[in-house]
């Protein structure tokens, strides 16, 4: 039977679903754009921090070493002079160690002679008979004319003190080699300087020279003093760049951290600070997990309502279905009713229009209703109107077939794209299975059926198919009943309008 041309029923419901989802998936989409720039603002007000502190690290040491540097550079210039060997020693200290740095993480300042022995100690008048002819920043400065100042790796004297050495070479005037002019410094003045500062849980900050030695390090151990770290993310980028910041996993202790890095003055000497990133995104975390419970519970709420308004709106248009269907068929029959009929009829029409297509119409009229309702009742009279509704109903197996009551003991069945063939094939079905309903249960009248079968045209309407079917019908009634009449207006196979 002809289903109801009606809006389609899952689309509202299927809509509001997915503009539902889509809000809830633009509003985290939002809290996900602010929670991200949250840990980048973390992030960069973080790495702000370290640089700021790491550049006035950096420049403290490089101070302090460049006040080291030129007692170092006084004395090798010192020593050149023709007269510092013919006066007298006391004089020979002042002159050469006069301006020498004094601090109390600074050693004494030491002169060698070519071949590695103490000459002159600017703390003592008799220098001690040692030799460093062995050591690095001897041999350096031996062996390479142009090094400048040299910082050593660390080293431990015989006391068990933590020292690294800051020298120059002495040259003669025609630039032969004539001597070191040395110092030391103490690794406790780094220990200090870094002990002042605050780091956070999983913060480090190191010093380390070019070649990868590392000379101080805080969390403060001292089996890592002198440790290489040759492959740190720095050290790859060092000389190429003096500064930078990378995130890394440390390959001192494995943790990962943000690591901003700085070359002390002009010297071989890189001291970098690493900040956890647990820690720069503790806050953020925090904040990540409160504001993620709120848009969880706000999109969960949402998600609840949602489904019960689906439901609401899928209430509703069941409802509004079953009163459209309820609008559209007779309660009697079952089948459709006049309003639906006339209706589908015009839609079938224009289709036909369209298509070239035929369209059928059958006009069905109990015969004697009027006697038969008056001798056995209203009550029998409707049970023969439910046993043709039945009847039509089932010879109607399209879903574009419509069996639909006309009016009173009227019926009519509209058959889209059927010739005049297959709507008497389906007429005669209707009386037939009629005659078995008669048979198995008792007094039944009989139908008289007329057929209309036209192909729709700009010269015709729905009216004129309308109008050839009641014709027929009456002619049937005219020859007898219990029949069906085909009308003289019809299609042949040619697609042309024919009398027959």
């Amino acid at each position: 039977m002809h289903g109801l041309l009606l809006r389609p029923k899952a689309m509202p419901a299927k809509r509001l679903f997915a503009l539902g989802i889509g809000l809830i998936l633009c509003f985290c989409a939002v809290c996900a754009a602010i929670i991200w720039e949250m840990a980048q603002k973390d992030y960069q007000h973080a790495k702000e921090a370290s640089t700021n502190l790491v550049a006035s690290i950096a420049s403290e040491i490089d101070r302090n070493i460049e006040l080291y540097d030129l007692s170092l550079q006084a004395v090798a210039d010192g020593v050149k002079l023709p007269e510092i060997n013919s006066i007298s020693p006391e004089l020979r200290q002042v002159v050469l160690f006069d301006r020498a740095a004094t601090a109390k993480d600074l050693g004494s300042i030491l002169v060698l002679n070519p071949a590695g022995d103490v000459t002159l100690d600017s703390r003592t008048l008799t220098p001690p008979q040692t030799n460093f002819a062995q050591q690095d920043f001897f041999r350096v400065h031996q062996t390479q004319a142009t090094t400048g100042l040299f910082i050593s790796a660390p080293w431990v004297t015989s006391e068990g003190e933590y020292l690294i050495s800051l020298s120059r070479r002495i040259s003669n005037s025609d630039g032969s080699f004539a001597g070191v002019v040395a110092g030391s410094m103490r690794l406790s003045y780094f220990h200090n300087l870094f002990r002042k500062l605050n780091f956070g849980p999983g913060d480090s900050m190191a010093l380390f020279n070019s070649d990868g030695a590392m000379l101080m390090r805080a969390p403060f151990d001292i089996s890592k003093i002198g440790q290489s770290i040759r492959d740190s993310q720095a050290l790859k980028q060092f000389p190429a760049r003096q500064s930078g910041s990378y995130v890394t996993k440390s390959v001192v202790d494995h943790v990962s951290r943000l690591y901003v890095f700085q070359q002390v003055g002009h010297h071989p000497l890189i001291i970098a600070q690493g900040l956890a990133l647990d820690g720069i995104y503790a806050d953020w975390w925090q904040q990540l997990w409160l504001i993620g419970g709120v848009v969880a519970a706000l999109g969960g709420f949402s998600i609840v309502l949602m489904f019960y308004l689906v439901a609401a709106v899928k209430r509703r248009a069941a409802a509004e279905d079953q009163l459209a269907h309820l609008a559209s068929t007779d309660a009697l029959t079952g089948l459709a009713n006049r309003r639906r009929l006339d209706n589908t009829l015009d839609v079938e029409w224009r289709r036909g229009m369209r298509a070239k297509a035929p369209v059928s119409l059958l006009m069905i009229d109990v015969d004697h209703f009027k006697i038969f309702n008056d001798t056995y009742g209203h009550q029998a009279g409707d049970a023969v109107l439910a046993t043709v509704g039945r009847c039509i109903a089932t010879s109607t197996k399209r879903v574009t077939d419509l069996g639909a009551r006309y009016g009173g003991e009227e019926f009519s069945v509209l058959l889209p794209g059927i010739g005049k063939a297959g709507a008497q094939e389906i007429a005669e079905q209707i009386r037939a299975r009629l005659t078995t309903a008669r048979a198995s249960q008792g007094e039944l009248p009989t139908v008289s059926i007329g057929l209309a079968c036209l192909v729709p045209d700009h010269e015709r309407t729905s009216r004129d198919l309308i109008k050839a079917a009641d014709l027929a019908l009456y002619e049937a009634k005219r020859e007898g009943r219990d029949r069906v009449v085909v009308s003289p207006i019809g299609w042949d196979k040619s697609g042309k309008r024919r009398v027959a």
